[in-house]
């Protein structure tokens, strides 16, 4: 996954990471039932620390746009476009 994270940017990382997230989303990048890298990988990826992909990936949870599980990781809400989120 490819984000383009500015750390001289206002925008908190996390915020950074979850509204890239929702524009792949919008844009069709992300499609539906796509898996989404683990915290600790999309962290090492990134050079954040592991906390802060959390905090993104918990507040897409709680907004819908993903579905998580400890024993299968992260992916792309399959019902997103049947509730109108996009």
């Amino acid at each position: 996954m490819l984000l383009k994270l500015d750390f001289l940017s206002d925008i908190p990382i996390y915020l950074q990471i979850r509204n890239q997230i929702v524009m792949g989303i919008a844009e069709g990048k992300l499609s539906p039932g796509d898996k989404l890298p683990t915290i600790r990988t999309l962290a090492n990826e990134t050079g954040i620390n592991v906390m802060t992909v959390n905090k993104a990936y918990a507040l897409l949870k709680q907004e819908g746009f993903i579905l998580a599980d400890r024993r299968s990781g992260a992916i792309i809400n399959p019902g997103i476009a049947k509730t109108g989120f996009i």
